[in-house]
């Protein structure tokens, strides 16, 4: 099992614990920052520059690969990032880190949750 998948399935184990409905749950889309497009990839140390992004639905199914769409910009990357996820439906962010608080406030505006 490559740790992506470790991770979405420690992720599903938790929601119910932290009271979430099950009609909340069902809801769930899930984004992992990572270096690659493989399965196997390791998770990103940045989530704003992540070249990928693992997208997931809650039963752990894989439901998208996105190549981040704004890794050329000079600034605002992570934001941008941010803004794109939230459009698809993505309600959870796995990554190590979030690079600053602009995307950080993104994330919260738009009730996107951070695992780290």
């Amino acid at each position: 099992m490559s740790v992506i998948h470790r991770i979405l399935v420690s992720i599903l184990l938790i929601l119910p614990l932290l009271g979430l409905s099950q009609s909340v749950i069902a809801e769930e889309k899930f984004a992992i920052a990572a270096d690659g497009s493989a399965l196997t990839a390791e998770i990103a140390e940045l989530a704003g520059i992540a070249p990928y992004f693992h997208i997931y639905d809650i039963n752990g199914k894989e439901l998208q690969i996105l190549a981040n769409p704004h890794l050329d910009m000079e600034v605002g990357i992570g934001p941008a990032a941010a803004a794109t996820l939230a459009d698809m439906g993505v309600t959870v962010l796995v990554a190590r880190r979030i690079p600053g608080p602009k995307m950080d406030d993104v994330l919260k505006a738009r009730s996107v949750r951070i695992v780290r």
